[in-house]
């Protein structure tokens, strides 16, 4: 079998039966050029492993576009998906996403949020895209979908045509309830790369906190997981994180002030004896910074989704990624 080399990163971790099954099954996806629908629940890494299966590819030098139906209006759907580039130019002033995307991949996030009307044209242009001749255009077509598309079609919600299509090629992703024997490696993936980016020092995880971990479900998945050990880390002052750190029940009694003089408390005292070491400018942009990194994170890089989330301007937020270097 060709040892296609998966990233290193936690949704693809861990030795259980589910995760092995699902690690061959993207590898031989990679080594095909079939048009493919990733279903998988929100958090389990949707959009990490689209990518991954493009950079996996042939086609791992052309490019990868994403589009997310979920925030986009009917309007908007249907110029994306249309032949006719005049009317998308003067739309979103850009060349068809389709001629963009020659020799790479398309990846739809959210297809079950995609309008009727707009699905009709979807598989006109997916049937098009399958003839051999000259108006073929060179794009693999990735969709993925958080709900349960079969019972989208039975309330008539999602065209079983397309169903029909897009589930020739399926790769499911497991969820972590799935996965319980892969838990505590992911966890401790999550909590040393807390520890080393909130410079704590090492903490370590107690057993009441491991059995907590494996024993609840984890509904929003390795995002979930992820969220909860990073807090767990900011807010625990010893080296060892426990079963209390891990539950989220008081997350609204700590205040963003108690946050700050936390982890201030230990820089003030020697940054008030300098005369121009410029605290506020300094923190302000640090926190700016984060808070914008870690909305993009929440929203698999959807600038629209995070600049709604955040209450600030699209034009805004793209200035601030520039001026911070954010990578998204």
């Amino acid at each position: 079998m060709n040892r296609l080399l998966i990233p290193q990163r936690p949704e693809f971790m861990g030795k259980s039966s589910k995760i092995l099954k699902f690690i061959r099954e993207l590898r031989k996806f990679a080594n095909n050029d079939n048009n493919i629908l990733i279903k998988g629940e929100p958090g389990t890494g949707r959009q990490v492993t689209a990518r991954t299966l493009h950079n996996l590819s042939q086609r791992k030098d052309g490019p990868f576009i994403i589009v997310d139906l979920s925030s986009m209006s009917h309007e908007k759907q249907a110029f994306l998906i249309s032949k006719e580039d005049k009317k998308i130019q003067k739309l979103e002033n850009q060349e068809n996403i389709f001629e963009k995307a020659i020799s790479g991949s398309i990846f739809f996030l959210e297809i079950a949020d995609m309008y009727p009307e707009v699905q009709t044209e979807f598989i006109k242009l997916i049937k098009d895209s399958m003839i051999e001749d000259e108006n073929k255009k060179d794009v693999r077509i990735i969709c993925s979908t958080g709900k349960d598309l079969e019972k989208e079609v039975e309330k008539g919600n999602f065209n079983q045509e397309l169903y029909k299509i897009l589930s020739s090629s399926i790769l499911r992703i497991p969820p972590l309830r799935e996965r319980k024997e892969d838990l505590i490696n992911i966890s401790k993936f999550f909590l040393d790369e807390a520890c080393e980016k909130f410079e704590t020092g090492t903490k370590e995880f107690l057993k009441d906190a491991r059995d907590f971990i494996l024993k609840y479900d984890w509904p929003g998945n390795t995002r979930e997981l992820e969220t909860t050990i990073k807090r767990a880390v900011i807010l625990s002052d010893s080296s060892v994180i426990s079963k209390k750190d891990l539950i989220l029940d008081n997350i609204n009694s700590f205040s963003i002030k108690e946050f700050l003089e936390e982890k201030l408390k230990k820089y003030l005292m020697e940054m008030t004896k300098l005369e121009n070491c410029n605290l506020y400018e300094t923190v302000m942009k640090e926190v700016e910074k984060s808070l914008i990194t870690i909305v993009l994170k929440e929203t698999d890089g959807n600038q629209l989704k995070t600049a709604k989330t955040l209450g600030i301007n699209r034009n805004t937020l793209r200035s601030k990624i520039k001026e911070y270097k954010i990578k998204i």
